[in-house]
This record gives structure tokens, C-alpha cells and sequence, in this order.
């Protein structure tokens, strides 16, 4: 017999993905005092209308009141997204400020740290003036409301709706609601089955880490960008598919990231035996993907790579093509996001430590994302060219380490996230040359 409890139908409850990243979330808050949010850059050629923006920007926003909501459980135990009432107006930090080049990544670096006024804002656009024909605008979001292609989606909707096309449409295919999944109890149970078996894979791993200073109240993100013409980038494509195979791109990358890394794990890191590495997984489908703007779809693979391997290309790429292959052929993607439907009931501080203690308080060695094809599709933004666009991300804390790809028309952009003290500037000068030759 199939028990279902009764839900309210027009709510959007959350998944157990949206639970897991509050729970991301909350640990960073309580490790640095910083929140699990991103930034997405994009450096703009042309002119550029402060007044103009402002009131188309605010228009905008007044369309999607999911921008004001937050989280809330109904009487099941189930989280949900509370949306405003109408009347509210939508919170949005809006900021424009004139700036030298040479202070650019600087302000962008402080942009990205920076924290929302309340629990209610959960997107900041600011707009920094160069000249008069090159400008930067870096829009920071909440990862509770927005994953890195939704976030690309929500860009791109801004953009139809600056150059004055008719969004009504678009907007009102967001959905903007989900069940509370309260039900297929066994096929939850089953899923968790699978993740425990994963999670004992890794129970006697001894995890290599990076040490993260003391103390990290405070501490901001640092980054590191590596930009890529579209002359290397069509090279790195070319490479990937060669040695690593086709459609294997991010086993490719992800094996010269850990190469890249290793001698700044040597320098700073602990005893430990393996790498093991979590990497996001979009779950939208072509024709899902419009509607499912908001909120996270997504999942994780879990790849691990013993220290010694390191080095040896050929078997590192054997290795993380056999696992990727045995993830996605037993649908554990899937299973993940099946079975955090039963997190959903436990406290984001229990969920936190629970998530931790595979690994005796550590999440992984990094994380990495590899953004596949960008969800903003065009070379302009508004009426400005669009030269280049670039995701910042504050890697949750722990592991306080993180490493982003993300292609932008024939451009490749890769970005390293570290807690401000865990590398010094030689180990990141030394990254910077070994992730271009690697690559």
C-alpha cells in the first residue's frame, strides 16, 4: 500500500539538493561568517545607461517575486519556499560605482565576498564603470534560489526583457512550483541504500586535504582567473577529446586540475592517501530546462584518486572515466537526489555535521564544476557587447578549496576558489603556469 502525505499543491517545496545546499550554506556561515553564493561576471564593451538599467532592472524583478521569499517548513516537516506577499516590494541590491582598471579584480574579489542585507535578498547586480565604453557588471546570487546554469538562464531572460522583447511568455513558464514528494517511501529507502554504499566506500579513506588557517571567522575567498582564447580553448577541446575520449571533457580537466594542484597539496596538505573530489551535475533535460530556472537541479558524482597516482595522466583519465561510467551506468546522480528527499526532516546544523562525517569532518579534497554549454546564448548583454562571462564562486567551507570551468562562446574560463590563507602567491603563480600547460 503507497502512503502519501497531503501537501499544499501551489507550493514549491524544496528537494533534498535545495536542503543539502542550505546545508552548505549553513556550514560556511559558521566556519567564515560568509554564505554559499556565487558570482557571475560579465566584462561589457559599449555604452551604458545607469538610469536606464536601474528601472528596467527593478521592472524586472518585480515580475519574479520568488526573488523575495524564503524558507519555511508547512506542518508535515517538509521545507518549502514561503513567497512574499504581492504588495512586498522585491529586495535587490543595486549598486553603480566608477573604478580604475587596475582595481578591478580587487573590487570584483570584494563583490563576491560580500553578504546579502538579510535573509530575504538574494540578488546583488553591481556595475562598475571603467570608461565610457568598458564596464563590468558582476551579479551575485543566493546558491539556495539559483544553480550556476540557472543563474546563466535568469541572465538570460534579463537580457531579452533590456532589449525589449515581450518575456511574459518565458516568465510565466518558470515554474514556479514542486510537490513535496512525499511519497514512494521504498524507492527513497532503495535510493538511500545506494549513497550508504558510496559512503562507505570512502569511511576508511585517509582524505588528502589542504590545512585551512586558524582562525577562518572572517576569512574571505580569494580567486584565481585563468582566461583562454578561443584559439586555446578550441585546443584544450581537441586534447580533451584525444587523450581522454569523446564527451569525456571533465575527466579530462578534472585530471589536470589535480595535477596542477599537487604540489600545493604537497606544501600544505596533511598524511593523507587519496583525493576525493565532489563535481555538481546538471539535471535539467532540453526541454525542462526553461522552466526550471529556479532553485537547484543538480546533482554530485564522487571521484577517488590515490596521491601516487598523480602524474600519470593515462591512469588518473582510466581511472575517472571507469567511475564516471559506473556512477552514471547504476543512476547514482539519481539515487543522490532521491534519497536527500529523506534529509529534508533533519535541521540544517544536524544535516551539516552529518554530511561530514564520512570523511571525519571534511566534504572532499575540492570541488569542481564544469559548466558544459553556456545557458546565456548571446554575444551582447542589454544593448553592450559582451566580451566575456565569468563565474565566481565562494566554495563552501569545508573544504574551503574549489575549481570552476565554465565556456563562454568559443572561450574557456577556469577559476580557482580558495579560503584566503590556505595558498600564498607562489603556490598560485605555480598553478596558473601548470593549469595552462596541463590543459
Amino acid at each position: 500500500m503507497k502512503v502519501s502525505l497531503p501537501y499544499v499543491q501551489n507550493r514549491r517545496y524544496l528537494t533534498g539538493i535545495d536542503w543539502m545546499i542550505g546545508a552548505l550554506d549553513h556550514m560556511s556561515h559558521r566556519a567564515t561568517g560568509g554564505g554559499n553564493t556565487f558570482q557571475i561576471v560579465l566584462d561589457l564593451k559599449g555604452g551604458f545607461d545607469d538610469d536606464r538599467f536601474r528601472r528596467e532592472a527593478e521592472s524586472f524583478v518585480r515580475q519574479l517575486p520568488v526573488l523575495g521569499g524564503t524558507s519555511a517548513r508547512d506542518w508535515t516537516g517538509a521545507p518549502y519556499w514561503k513567497m512574499p506577499s504581492p504588495s512586498k516590494p522585491v529586495p535587490l541590491v543595486l549598486e553603480f560605482s566608477r573604478i580604475e582598471e587596475r582595481a578591478l579584480f580587487e573590487v570584483l574579489e570584494k563583490s563576491a565576498n560580500r553578504r546579502f542585507p538579510d535573509g530575504r535578498t538574494h540578488l546583488a547586480v553591481r556595475v562598475f564603470h571603467i570608461s565610457e565604453t568598458r564596464h563590468v557588471l558582476a551579479a551575485q546570487f543566493d546558491h539556495r534560489l539559483f544553480d550556476a546554469t540557472g543563474a546563466e538562464a535568469f541572465l538570460d531572460l534579463f537580457h531579452r526583457w533590456l532589449t525589449g522583447e515581450d518575456c511574459r511568455a518565458r516568465i510565466e513558464a518558470v515554474s514556479l512550483k514542486e510537490p513535496a514528494h512525499l511519497c514512494d517511501w521504498m524507492q527513497k529507502f532503495e535510493a538511500g541504500k545506494q549513497l550508504i554504499r558510496m559512503v562507505r566506500k570512502f569511511a576508511e579513506t585517509k582524505l588528502c586535504v589542504l590545512a585551512r588557517p586558524a582562525p577562518l571567522a572572517g576569512r574571505r575567498i580569494k580567486f584565481a582567473v585563468i582566461e583562454f582564447d578561443a584559439a586555446e580553448s578550441r585546443a584544450i577541446a581537441e586534447r580533451a577529446s584525444r587523450e581522454a575520449g569523446f564527451l569525456m571533457f571533465l575527466p579530462y580537466t578534472l585530471a589536470a586540475s589535480l595535477e596542477a594542484l599537487a604540489p600545493a597539496f604537497a606544501r600544505h596538505g596533511g598524511a593523507g592517501d587519496d583525493f576525493v573530489v565532489s563535481v555538481s551535475v546538471d539535471l535539467r533535460t532540453p526541454d525542462t530546462a526553461p522552466a526550471r530556472l529556479f532553485f537547484n537541479h543538480l546533482s554530485f558524482l564522487f571521484f577517488q584518486i590515490p596521491k601516487v597516482l598523480i602524474g600519470d595522466r593515462s591512469q588518473v583519465l582510466s581511472l575517472l572515466r571507469s567511475q564516471m561510467y559506473e556512477q552514471v551506468k547504476s543512476g547514482f546522480p539519481k539515487a543522490l537526489h532521491e534519497s536527500s528527499m529523506l534529509m529534508r526532516l533533519a535541521p540544517l546544523p544536524l544535516l551539516s555535521r552529518v554530511m561530514l562525517r564520512p570523511l571525519r569532518g571534511e566534504f572532499a579534497s575540492l570541488g569542481f564544476t564544469c559548466v558544459g554549454k553556456s545557458g546565456y546564448p548571446f554575444d551582447r548583454f542589454g544593448e553592450a557587447e559582451l566580451v566575456n562571462l565569468i563565474h565566481m564562486p565562494l566554495v563552501p567551507v569545508p573544504p574551503g578549496l574549489g575549481f570552476f570551468i565554465n565556456q563562454f562562446g568559443s572561450k574557456m574560463n577556469a577559476v580557482l576558489a580558495t579560503v584566503d590563507g590556505m595558498l600564498d602567491d607562489e603556490d598560485i603563480r605555480k598553478f596558473r603556469e601548470a593549469i595552462r600547460r596541463l590543459l
